[in-house]
């Protein structure tokens, strides 16, 4: 079962969907997407779709804006309780708390935003929505400039988000003061099958360009990765979800792990893979679909997916807008094409419309990556007219 919804659906959901008969939401964007692509999708309505999500249903969804159907629509209670308690990123801290006993975090209400010192806080921290995803409202903190400096951000972009998103993606308002997590950062996109098992279908490194920076722009998955990393998080996934109880269920996590191997949870995006679509990084670089793995209920051939790819990164980019991006009125991706050496795709996005120009894949050589290093420091106004 699949529910497509805005801002995204790439083709190869589309067409995946369509060969493979999966009954898909009638709304309006899987209409778009059947026209579009011309995908015969196996639209099922409202009521229909309802009825299949009763009792324990695989359930997959591009979006976080189809939250909004499941709680109005579903009827399936457990279902919604489950979402909940990953999308407030509050209530998640409290389930994992018997892992995480000393972790400091701090729920806020905008009011009481406006008025805490910076002397209450315990530095470094990061301060985020209790509820979104994107890197949507997220600020790193370590003095009291960077604390003034991010509530006013606060208080001048709220209203923009809330007219991209619904608040079932990005909430009501209430903010989280967390701890910062030392460590890499990763992005997984996991699943737990009906025993609860956690399944890895991709791992991707998010890297930064320097320690303040909080942005999406670079991830990228590679074999010296999936071999070093993934008994390790599925062990981990499956201590997680003692906590957690999830059956049947897609999550993309944020996550860090120290030099000393200790994991710790940055947030749980429940019903989906990596946003955008993006996950299709596992197309790109291993062959096979990421959710085709949660919605036949397999696990990756990672022995068959690693083969020949000593060596090589796979990279996600979003291509991000500046702060204080000037007016644009074109944005050049040819000339971004050329910037690479091996384009595996390239989806330009409405820049008019959201914050980012598109996403990029690539491949890379480990050992060339000045192409890699160049970009995550870029702020694309290159590529600008």
């Amino acid at each position: 079962m699949i529910i497509l919804d805005e801002p995204y659906v790439s083709p190869e959901l589309a067409a995946y969907a369509a060969a493979r008969r999966e009954p898909v939401l009638d709304n309006a964007t899987a209409r778009a997407c059947a026209r579009e692509y011309g995908a015969p999708l196996n639209l099922v309505s409202d009521d229909a779709f309802a009825a299949l999500c009763q009792g324990a249903p695989r359930l997959y969804t591009c979006s976080e804006n189809a939250l909004e159907w499941v709680y109005k629509k579903s009827g399936n209670n457990a279902l919604m309780e489950r979402i909940w308690r990953l999308k407030d990123k509050a209530a998640c801290r409290d389930l994992l708390a018997p892992l995480y006993g000393n972790f400091f975090f701090r729920r806020v209400t905008p009011a009481e935003l406006a008025t805490l010192p910076f002397e209450e806080l315990k530095v470094p921290c990061v301060l985020k929505p209790a509820v979104g995803f994107f890197s949507l409202g997220v600020y790193s903190i370590e003095n009291a400039a960077q604390w003034e400096a991010a509530k006013a951000a606060v208080a001048a972009d709220a209203a923009r988000w809330s007219e991209q998103y619904p608040p079932e993606v990005v909430g009501g308002g209430t903010f989280l003061l967390e701890e910062y997590i030392q460590g890499e950062e990763y992005a997984v996109d996991v699943y737990f099958d009906e025993q609860g098992r956690a399944v890895v279908c991709d791992i991707l490194r998010h890297e930064f360009s320097s320690a303040a920076d909080v942005s999406d722009r670079l991830y990228y998955t590679s074999r010296e990765i999936i071999e070093s990393r993934l008994t390790e998080f599925e062990a981990w996934f499956n201590r997680v979800n003692g906590l957690l109880g999830l059956r049947n269920f897609p999550v993309h996590v944020e996550l860090r792990r120290d030099d000393k191997g200790r994991i710790a949870p940055i947030e749980f995006n429940p019903l989906r893979f990596a946003g955008w679509c993006s996950t299709d990084v596992s197309l790109f670089a291993w062959g096979f679909y990421s959710y085709g793995c949660f919605l036949e209920g397999g696990r990756p051939d990672w022995e068959r997916a690693l083969a020949g790819k000593a060596g090589k990164l796979y990279t996600l980019m979003v291509l991000n807008k500046p702060e204080n991006c000037p007016p644009v009125q074109s944005f050049d991706y040819d000339a971004l094409r050329r910037d690479f050496g091996k384009v595996l795709h390239l989806r330009p996005c409405d820049f008019r419309r959201f914050s980012h120009f598109g996403f990029l894949f690539t491949e890379t050589p480990a050992d060339r990556r000045e192409e890699l290093d160049r970009i995550i420091r870029s702020d694309l106004t290159e590529y600008m007219q």
